[in-house]
């Protein structure tokens, strides 16, 4: 199985947005940074929001640790700074 050839087309259950949302999750709790910043910019161009984003980050800490949602949460601040009118 591919992700974005097999996984990320599946809307019918989860829509794109509500996947990339969920990939910035797990690699935030992970802590893969790099790969953070990827899925970071696929959730901005889905659709969601910068505070939907900042929430991800509250339940990383809750579930995974502060130090990883503060580290995550770094990541995404470069991310929104490359388009601040987003």
């Amino acid at each position: 199985m591919h992700a974005f050839g097999d996984v990320w087309p599946r809307t019918e259950h989860l829509d794109t947005q509500t996947r990339a949302l969920v990939s910035v999750t797990i690699a935030a709790t992970l802590g893969v940074l790099e790969p953070l910043r990827g899925q970071l910019r696929i959730a901005l161009n889905a659709g969601a929001t910068k505070e939907e984003i900042a929430e991800v980050f509250l339940q990383v800490a809750v579930y995974a640790g502060v130090a990883r949602a503060f580290d995550g949460y770094q990541v995404a601040a470069q991310v929104f700074a490359e388009d601040p009118e987003r």
